[in-house]
Protein backbone atom coordinates (compact mmCIF):
# COMPACT_ATOMS: atom_id res chain seq x y z
CA UNK A 1 0.00 0.00 0.00
CA UNK A 2 1.13 3.54 -0.85
CA UNK A 3 2.17 5.09 2.64
CA UNK A 4 0.05 8.30 1.95
CA UNK A 5 -2.56 6.44 1.35
CA UNK A 6 -2.05 4.24 4.47
CA UNK A 7 -2.40 7.99 6.22
CA UNK A 8 -5.15 8.95 4.31
CA UNK A 9 -7.23 5.93 4.95
CA UNK A 10 -5.67 4.89 8.60
CA UNK A 11 -9.33 5.48 10.28
CA UNK A 12 -8.93 4.14 14.33
CA UNK A 13 -11.12 0.34 13.81
CA UNK A 14 -12.97 -0.34 17.37
CA UNK A 15 -15.51 -2.91 15.76
CA UNK A 16 -12.99 -6.05 15.49
CA UNK A 17 -14.03 -9.06 14.25
CA UNK A 18 -12.79 -12.31 17.48
CA UNK A 19 -10.93 -14.18 14.89
CA UNK A 20 -7.22 -15.02 15.95
CA UNK A 21 -4.68 -13.04 14.34
CA UNK A 22 -1.06 -14.97 13.49
CA UNK A 23 1.45 -14.75 15.62
CA UNK A 24 3.40 -13.92 12.51
CA UNK A 25 1.31 -11.12 11.85
CA UNK A 26 1.84 -9.74 15.35
CA UNK A 27 5.01 -10.03 15.53
CA UNK A 28 5.59 -8.26 11.98
CA UNK A 29 4.03 -5.23 13.82
CA UNK A 30 6.29 -5.42 16.53
CA UNK A 31 8.69 -5.11 13.70
CA UNK A 32 7.50 -2.14 11.39
CA UNK A 33 7.01 -0.93 14.70
CA UNK A 34 10.76 -1.00 15.67
CA UNK A 35 11.55 1.17 12.38
CA UNK A 36 10.69 4.25 14.23
CA UNK A 37 13.32 6.67 15.34
CA UNK A 38 13.98 6.79 18.89
CA UNK A 39 15.96 9.13 20.85
CA UNK A 40 19.27 9.31 20.80
CA UNK A 41 18.24 5.38 18.75
CA UNK A 42 18.27 4.31 22.30
CA UNK A 43 15.54 1.42 21.11
CA UNK A 44 13.99 1.16 24.54
CA UNK A 45 10.86 0.19 23.50
CA UNK A 46 9.21 -2.55 24.64
CA UNK A 47 6.22 -4.31 23.68
CA UNK A 48 3.60 -6.71 25.31
CA UNK A 49 1.43 -9.07 22.74
CA UNK A 50 -1.45 -10.16 24.67
CA UNK A 51 -3.54 -12.84 23.11
CA UNK A 52 -4.38 -15.39 26.24
CA UNK A 53 -7.89 -16.26 26.96
CA UNK A 54 -7.58 -15.20 30.45
CA UNK A 55 -5.20 -12.09 30.67
CA UNK A 56 -7.84 -10.74 27.86
CA UNK A 57 -10.87 -11.53 30.74
CA UNK A 58 -8.91 -10.22 33.12
CA UNK A 59 -8.67 -7.28 31.42
CA UNK A 60 -12.03 -7.14 30.45
CA UNK A 61 -12.94 -7.15 34.21
CA UNK A 62 -10.04 -4.56 34.91
CA UNK A 63 -11.62 -2.27 32.73
CA UNK A 64 -15.25 -2.95 33.83
CA UNK A 65 -14.77 -2.54 37.65
CA UNK A 66 -12.94 0.72 37.25
CA UNK A 67 -15.20 2.54 34.79
CA UNK A 68 -18.67 1.19 35.83
CA UNK A 69 -19.95 4.90 36.98
CA UNK A 70 -19.21 5.40 33.19
CA UNK A 71 -21.09 2.85 31.46
CA UNK A 72 -24.71 4.07 32.58
CA UNK A 73 -27.50 1.66 33.59
CA UNK A 74 -27.52 0.09 30.25
CA UNK A 75 -27.11 0.43 25.90
CA UNK A 76 -28.55 3.41 24.19
CA UNK A 77 -31.78 2.73 22.27
CA UNK A 78 -30.99 0.97 18.87
CA UNK A 79 -33.21 4.35 17.71
CA UNK A 80 -31.12 6.85 19.21
CA UNK A 81 -28.20 7.35 16.29
CA UNK A 82 -26.95 10.54 17.95
CA UNK A 83 -23.20 10.87 18.30
CA UNK A 84 -23.41 10.30 21.96
CA UNK A 85 -25.73 6.99 21.49
CA UNK A 86 -22.83 5.53 18.84
CA UNK A 87 -20.04 6.80 21.74
CA UNK A 88 -21.44 4.84 24.44
CA UNK A 89 -21.79 2.00 22.36
CA UNK A 90 -18.01 2.13 21.27
CA UNK A 91 -17.46 2.48 24.64
CA UNK A 92 -19.20 -0.11 26.32
CA UNK A 93 -18.34 -2.78 23.22
CA UNK A 94 -14.58 -1.86 24.16
CA UNK A 95 -14.90 -1.90 28.17
CA UNK A 96 -17.64 -5.15 28.83
CA UNK A 97 -17.08 -7.08 25.73
CA UNK A 98 -13.10 -6.25 25.38
CA UNK A 99 -12.58 -10.12 26.01
CA UNK A 100 -13.74 -10.38 22.89
CA UNK A 101 -10.71 -8.88 20.81
CA UNK A 102 -8.08 -11.57 19.77
CA UNK A 103 -5.27 -9.67 20.86
CA UNK A 104 -4.06 -6.49 22.31
CA UNK A 105 -0.24 -4.54 21.97
CA UNK A 106 0.97 -2.60 25.40
CA UNK A 107 3.45 -0.77 24.00
CA UNK A 108 6.07 0.32 26.44
CA UNK A 109 9.76 2.50 26.95
CA UNK A 110 12.47 1.76 29.09
CA UNK A 111 13.68 4.31 31.75
CA UNK A 112 17.09 5.59 29.63
CA UNK A 113 18.48 6.66 33.11
CA UNK A 114 17.30 4.50 35.68
CA UNK A 115 19.49 6.00 38.08
CA UNK A 116 17.37 8.98 38.10
CA UNK A 117 15.04 10.07 40.45
CA UNK A 118 12.25 10.33 37.76
CA UNK A 119 12.42 9.07 34.22
CA UNK A 120 13.32 11.39 31.40
CA UNK A 121 10.51 12.36 29.61
CA UNK A 122 12.21 13.37 26.23
CA UNK A 123 13.80 9.90 25.88
CA UNK A 124 10.30 8.02 27.10
CA UNK A 125 7.30 9.40 25.12
CA UNK A 126 9.28 10.80 22.02
CA UNK A 127 10.29 6.73 21.42
CA UNK A 128 7.20 4.76 22.54
CA UNK A 129 5.03 7.18 20.21
CA UNK A 130 6.90 7.00 17.45
CA UNK A 131 6.89 3.48 17.69
CA UNK A 132 3.53 3.21 18.42
CA UNK A 133 2.45 5.40 15.57
CA UNK A 134 4.51 2.87 12.61
CA UNK A 135 2.76 0.04 14.64
CA UNK A 136 -0.79 1.61 13.77
CA UNK A 137 0.35 2.54 10.12
CA UNK A 138 1.48 -1.26 9.86
CA UNK A 139 -2.00 -2.48 11.04
CA UNK A 140 -3.39 -0.65 8.20
CA UNK A 141 -0.94 -1.69 5.55
CA UNK A 142 -1.64 -5.11 6.44
CA UNK A 143 -5.11 -5.23 6.32
CA UNK A 144 -5.48 -5.40 10.23
CA UNK A 145 -7.90 -3.01 12.35
CA UNK A 146 -6.31 -1.01 15.18
CA UNK A 147 -6.75 2.04 17.38
CA UNK A 148 -4.45 3.68 19.79
CA UNK A 149 -5.98 4.08 23.66
CA UNK A 150 -5.15 4.72 26.91
CA UNK A 151 -7.15 1.99 28.33
CA UNK A 152 -4.40 0.57 30.91
CA UNK A 153 -4.44 4.12 33.10
CA UNK A 154 -8.19 2.67 34.32
CA UNK A 155 -6.20 0.71 36.81
CA UNK A 156 -2.45 1.22 35.60
CA UNK A 157 -1.32 -0.15 38.81
CA UNK A 158 -3.17 -3.48 38.39
CA UNK A 159 -1.92 -3.28 35.06
CA UNK A 160 1.79 -3.47 36.17
CA UNK A 161 1.06 -6.10 38.94
CA UNK A 162 -0.56 -8.55 36.35
CA UNK A 163 2.04 -8.28 33.39
CA UNK A 164 4.55 -8.10 36.02
CA UNK A 165 6.06 -4.72 34.45
CA UNK A 166 8.89 -2.96 36.13
CA UNK A 167 8.81 0.46 37.79
CA UNK A 168 11.31 1.55 35.32
CA UNK A 169 9.33 0.89 32.40
CA UNK A 170 6.31 3.22 31.12
CA UNK A 171 3.14 2.42 29.43
CA UNK A 172 2.52 4.39 26.32
CA UNK A 173 -0.52 2.94 24.72
CA UNK A 174 -3.36 0.04 25.00
CA UNK A 175 -3.50 -1.69 20.86
CA UNK A 176 -6.57 -3.49 20.17
CA UNK A 177 -5.87 -5.71 17.09
CA UNK A 178 -7.85 -7.83 15.19
CA UNK A 179 -9.54 -8.18 11.82
CA UNK A 180 -11.86 -5.48 11.19
CA UNK A 181 -15.57 -5.41 10.92
CA UNK A 182 -15.63 -2.02 10.27
CA UNK A 183 -14.24 -0.12 7.23
CA UNK A 184 -11.26 1.85 6.80
CA UNK A 185 -11.05 5.86 5.77
CA UNK A 186 -10.54 8.08 4.56
CA UNK A 187 -10.08 9.94 7.44
CA UNK A 188 -12.06 13.40 8.47
CA UNK A 189 -9.74 15.99 9.55
CA UNK A 190 -10.12 19.96 9.71
CA UNK A 191 -7.99 22.08 7.17
CA UNK A 192 -4.66 22.75 7.19
CA UNK A 193 -5.13 26.38 6.73
CA UNK A 194 -6.69 26.17 10.38
CA UNK A 195 -4.13 24.55 11.95
CA UNK A 196 -0.87 26.25 10.71
CA UNK A 197 0.58 29.40 12.09
CA UNK A 198 3.40 31.30 9.97
CA UNK A 199 6.62 32.68 12.03
CA UNK A 200 4.29 33.05 14.96
CA UNK A 201 1.88 31.68 16.72
CA UNK A 202 -1.64 33.29 15.92
CA UNK A 203 -0.21 34.31 12.56
CA UNK A 204 -2.25 32.97 9.75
Amino acid sequence: MDLFEAMETCRSIRRLKPDPVPDEMLERLVYYATRAASAGNSQLWRFIIVTDPGDRRWFRDMLATALAPTLGDGPPADDDHSLAARNQRMYRRFVLEFDKIPAFILTAVENAFPSAEKPDPHYMWSSVFTATQNLLLAARGMGLGAAMTTNHLANEPAVREHFGIPATVELGATIPIGFPEGRYGPVTRQPVSEVIYRDRWGKM
